[in-house]
């Protein structure tokens, strides 16, 4: 009788933490909440919510001579020569929707198998894990500057969902895509596009300016936001 009570406890109690945890990924996890767009065609939006893992400037020929530095060259070769990659860590507390840093429309998408390791354990000075699964959006803008943004699966996330189809328009700000349960989105940027951001700094989706297009440059703009 005693044992018969316990696994009804037991069963009861298994039944309410899915209740909860179900309700967590329904009310918290999926939210969307609202921002505050710039809607300013020279500035670049942050795609996530995190905290900037690394701000990193490429070369193209630089990396051709890097071992195992493949697959980020592969990344970066369809934006540019040279660039930067900002890099953007999200963790179960974050906003989990990708949104558009800034006007432009998709050239093409492209979905890469991979591993699922620890994003916060990366062993490059690109902030990311290139080798674990990922999807790379294309993008251009109505004056031609290509940038990329790259979801990035992790230990945890294992979908990858893009909202966009090739030759779509998005709006900055917009929502473009969604990871669920994680992980890295980096954003991929000609030299002609400076980062105002630096390791450490939180970002909000949509609303903090991480990068401005460098003809729009004003001497208060070069300066890096700090981490909170």
């Amino acid at each position: 009788m005693q044992i018969g009570i316990f696994i009804k406890r037991v069963l009861i109690g298994i039944s309410v933490l899915c209740l909860l945890l179900w309700a967590y990924y329904q009310v918290w996890f999926l939210r969307q909440p609202t921002r505050q767009i710039p809607n300013d065609p020279a500035l670049f939006v942050s795609p996530a919510n995190g905290v900037v893992s690394a701000v990193t400037k490429w070369y193209q020929d630089s990396l051709e001579l890097q071992k195992g530095w493949g697959r980020v060259q592969l990344l970066t070769r369809a934006v540019a020569d040279s660039g930067w990659i900002i890099s953007i860590h999200m963790d179960v507390t974050n906003v989990h929707f990708q949104r558009m840093p800034t006007d432009a429309q998709l050239i093409s998408e492209h979905y890469q198998p991979g591993k699922f390791l620890n994003a916060l354990r990366h062993t490059n000075r690109f902030g990311f894990r290139p080798e674990n699964e990922h999807n790379t959006l294309l993008f251009i803008t109505p004056d031609s500057i290509r940038f990329s943004v790259v979801q990035i699966a992790g230990l945890l996330a294992r979908r990858i969902e893009n909202y966009l189809e090739p030759g779509q328009h998005a709006a900055q700000g917009q929502v473009i895509g969604l990871i669920k349960l994680g992980s890295q989105v980096s954003l991929i940027v000609p030299m002609t596009v400076q980062p105002l951001v630096h390791p450490g700094a939180y970002v909000i989706d949509g609303e903090t300016i991480i990068a401005r297009k460098t003809d729009h440059l004003s001497n208060d703009d070069i300066h890096l936001t700090p981490g909170r």
